[in-house]
């Protein structure tokens, strides 16, 4: 009874109930009201121990592990879909021919961060991807923020995409199973593929069934997966193919058959081809599950950007040969194939891309649980997200809950401005994850090593994020339009770029804070210069999207990290209620104990006759 009063530690280990906030450091478990847990957040660090225990816990589990064949399906059936089926269409109509250079410049955009995302994987080879990759270098908050922007990017996409497959099934069919919202028998205006305001039971079927496989784990899964990618790249193949075997005229004819826009027109279309490259990231948040994750992941992503460069380049240049170019003219293989008499080929087209769509539905829920899991380890979820099955290795619960969500998604909420929140998301994401390897680099991995680099690094990515989205406004959009540049909106965008500049040569002044002598660890080159440039490119893509969206997009990012602090604060407050009551509990098994002690000593001094001994 003379013991000291319980610790943190020790009440909680008395108390299951009294579960710890899961956090790698002490600052969270302080206490404080919202603006103090804000502060602390900003600053906390997810260690390198922590993450590379947590990893070697994922490996220990059962189940399938992913060989790099696997991980290229992944990241292949993620990336290939919309930008053969529909974004080539598009790309003829808005810059003919000299579409075809489009897409290998977007491919080389995307690997700008791509050898960001190499790296990071390596030295972090854990499930979370930008959302692990921020909290180990920026914080908690930035780390929840890349949070929001890898769940719109595959469970919210994977909800639109369903949506997507049942749409393009009902116009194939001829009926539509849906209920408008406006009352409208569909199609009709507000009630279509373009402006999807019905209920769509189908959609949300799908999503439902593609989130019950998943639970089956992996063992399963990519049986699936590997099967549907082959198809799907043996019809982008046989596309390719039979458009190259009905060319037509000479597109290389002269400059202006070629670049009937000028270079502006291939720019142009350069900031929208790069969208049908989204999903290749997704292969970093399956790190987890990755066999020999060192080795396989760069080879993955790599594998990934070039099979989905050369494919969507060469069925760019087979829809160029089938279709000449006219002003407007916007096309599919579909149509292309049935002009021109081959309607078994149109149909074969049609058939392939509704059996195979539901493939990128099924990828981009497969990392949803792993990135839920993660943040239910680290506290910013409840448990049930990360209960994982022994011997499949699947988060079994977190898919049912997921699912379900999902799929309420996908049966009620019209997509038609969600896709560009998405976008936005996708390229935010890219940012922190630049972001976070220069941060890494440079010492702030796990604790705050540098302090100056934290200011440098969020300035970098103000300063380029004003510079691009000026660029944009101020010359770009005004040349191709054919009208005057605006000179203040220029001149700010040259003192944009640069502070820009300057911001990244005083990050290269700085030592590298990192272990860059183990030859098992990819090393991006060119840091930091390399993500900055990322970083502009990136920021110039969200300056095309419209103010509108884009604040849609912020204002919703912003509600979720602000319920995420508030649900951090109430396990702060029911762990401190907790350690109250052991600390309580304890006093009064101590006081009994006292009153247990005097009573026996007393019957201790008491002899047989009740006189005192």
């Amino acid at each position: 009874w003379f013991s000291r009063p319980p610790t943190i530690a020790a009440a909680s280990a008395k108390l299951p109930a009294c579960e710890s906030s899961g956090t790698t450091g002490s600052g969270r478990a302080m206490g404080g009201g919202p603006c103090a847990v804000v502060g602390r957040m900003a600053a906390e660090r997810k260690s390198l121990k922590a993450i590379l225990q947590e990893s070697d816990e994922d490996h220990a589990v059962g189940g399938a592990k992913l060989s790099l064949l696997d991980l290229t399906c992944i990241g292949v059936g993620s990336t290939i879909g919309s930008g053969v089926f529909v974004l080539t269409g598009k790309a003829v109509a808005d810059a003919g021919p000299s579409s075809i250079l489009a897409w290998p410049l977007a491919g080389v955009v995307c690997m700008l961060s791509g050898v960001s995302y190499m790296e990071l994987s390596t030295r972090l080879p854990t499930k979370g991807s930008s959302y692990v990759f921020s909290y180990n270098t920026l914080g908690e908050i930035a780390a929840i923020f890349g949070s929001v922007c890898l769940t719109m990017e595959y469970g919210i996409s994977g909800a639109g995409v369903a949506r997507s497959w049942s749409s393009k099934l009902y116009e194939t069919l001829g009926s539509w199973w849906v209920l408008c919202y406006n009352g409208a028998t569909p199609p009709a205006i507000g009630c279509n593929n373009d402006e999807d305001n019905y209920a769509d039971p189908l959609a949300g079927f799908m999503v439902l069934l593609c989130s019950a496989l998943l639970a089956r784990g992996l063992d399963c899964s990519k049986i699936v997966i590997n099967s549907f990618t082959a198809l799907k790249v043996a019809l982008v193949i046989f596309i390719i193919g039979t458009g190259l075997s009905l060319w037509t005229g000479n597109m290389f004819e002269s400059t202006t058959t070629f670049f009937p826009r000028g270079t502006s027109g291939v720019l142009a279309m350069t900031s929208q081809l790069f969208f049908g490259f989204i999903g290749f990231d997704e292969v970093c948040c399956m790190a987890s599950k990755a066999d020999n994750p060192s080795w396989t992941m760069p080879r993955a992503l790599v594998g990934t950007l070039l099979i989905a460069a050369v494919l969507s380049g060469f069925a760019q240049l087979a829809l160029c040969a089938a279709v000449p170019y006219q002003v407007g003219l916007s096309t599919s293989f579909a149509n292309a194939f049935s002009d021109r008499g081959f309607l078994w080929a149109s149909w074969l087209v049609k058939s392939g891309e509704l059996t195979l769509l539901p493939l990128v539905v099924l990828l981009s829920i497969l990392a949803q649980p792993e990135l839920f899991a993660a943040m239910s380890t680290d506290g910013l979820l409840p448990s049930l997200f990360h209960k994982q099955n022994k011997q499949t290795g699947a988060y079994a619960y977190g898919c049912a809950v997921i699912g379900i969500a999902l799929g309420l998604i996908a049966a009620f909420v019209p997509f038609a401005v969600l896709w560009d929140l998405i976008s936005i998301g996708v390229l935010s994401g890219f940012n922190l994850t630049n972001a976070a390897l220069i941060s890494l680099r440079y010492g702030n991995s796990g604790e705050r090593q540098e302090p100056r680099l934290d200011g440098l690094v969020w300035s970098l990515i103000a300063s380029t994020g004003v510079a691009a989205f000026a660029w944009n406004a101020g010359a770009l959009t005004p040349l191709i339009a054919g009208q005057d540049m605006h000179w203040w909106v220029v001149a700010s965008a040259a003192t944009s770029t640069v502070c820009a500049i300057l911001l990244v040569m005083a990050l290269a002044c700085l030592p590298v804070r990192c272990d860059m002598d183990d030859p098992s660890i990819f090393k991006a080159h060119g840091v930091p210069f390399v993500p900055a440039i990322a970083m502009a490119c990136n920021w110039f893509l969200v300056s095309t999207f419209s103010w509108e969206h884009i604040m849609f997009f912020i204002t919703f990012a912003l509600v979720l990290v602000i319920l995420s602090v508030f649900y951090v604060c109430g396990k702060l407050d029911s762990h401190r209620s907790c350690v109250a009551e052991a600390h309580l509990s304890d006093e009064s098994t101590g006081d009994q104990t006292d009153t247990n002690m005097s009573d026996s000593n007393s019957t201790a001094n008491v002899d047989g006759s009740g006189n005192p001994a």
